[in-house]
């Protein structure tokens, strides 16, 4: 979905939908992938082009993969998405932007 993103491509509702997202606000991206996939260059350059954006990286963890490879590229665990969100929308408030949607 990262290089489906950074390549601004738009072919189902999500990627429709981050086509069309106002970058004001925020948006996170929680991908997971082969580990072959995960190392290969032009993840990297997808990764920095989502970036410029400003969407925000929650990175895939180690462990064992659908396709039975252990390694990296896992999605990591929704705790941990969800604190990760949860930790960035208290920053907001606290600097004063309680308005975030």
């Amino acid at each position: 979905m990262v290089e489906t993103i950074a390549g601004g491509l738009c072919d189902n509702l999500l990627t429709c939908i981050v086509r069309a997202w106002d970058y004001s606000k925020p948006l996170f991206v929680a991908p997971a992938m082969n580990t072959f996939m995960w190392n290969n260059p032009f993840t990297e350059r997808h990764l920095m082009l989502i970036d410029e954006l400003g969407i925000s990286l929650i990175p895939p963890v180690t462990k064992r993969l659908a396709c039975g490879d252990y390694g990296n590229g896992a999605m990591a665990e929704p705790s941990v998405i969800y604190s990760t969100v949860r930790l960035f929308l208290e920053s907001k408030i606290q600097q004063g932007g309680s308005n975030i949607q």
